[in-house]
C-alpha cells in the first residue's frame, strides 16, 4: 500500500515541523512549503492526497484553496485549514473557498490532527 501524501503549507516553521513530524511518524510522505507560491510550484510537480494550509496571509491562502478546489487536476484533494484564526467570518470564508475541514491551532494536538485527517480522507474516498 502506497504512503498517503500530505502537502503542509505554513509560514511558521515551528508548527509545520511539529505537524510534519507527527504525520511522518504515522507513515505519511510529507512535503512542507512556507508560501503559497512554493505550494503552487509543488502542485505542478505532484498532487498530494491532502493539503493542510495555514490561512496566513488570509486572502492569498483562500485564493489558493479556491483555485485548488476548482481545478480538475486537484479538485478531489482533501483540503484542511489549520490556523489560529478562529473567528466565524474567517471559518465561513475558508469553507466557501472549498476547505473540507477547519482545525484551530492550539485546539488540536498533532496526534489528534493525524487521526482526524485520516478519518476525513477515508470518508472522502469512500463516497
Amino acid at each position: 500500500m502506497a504512503k498517503k501524501t500530505l502537502l503542509m503549507v505554513d509560514q511558521d516553521a515551528f508548527y509545520a515541523g511539529i505537524y510534519a513530524n507527527r504525520f511522518e511518524s504515522a507513515g505519511w510522505h510529507v512535503s512542507v512549503e512556507n508560501s503559497v507560491s512554493d505550494a503552487e510550484k509543488r502542485l505542478e510537480r505532484e498532487i498530494p492526497d491532502v493539503i493542510i494550509m495555514d490561512l496566513h496571509p488570509l486572502d492569498e491562502a483562500l485564493a489558493f484553496l479556491s483555485k485548488v478546489r476548482t481545478s480538475p487536476k486537484t479538485a478531489l484533494v482533501l483540503q484542511i485549514a489549520l490556523t489560529a484564526l478562529g473567528d466565524r467570518e474567517t471559518m465561513l470564508r475558508a469553507l466557501e473557498a472549498g476547505v473540507d475541514s477547519y482545525l484551530l491551532k492550539g485546539h488540536f494536538v498533532p496526534g489528534e490532527a493525524v487521526k482526524k485527517v485520516k478519518r476525513l480522507l477515508e470518508e472522502k474516498t469512500s463516497v
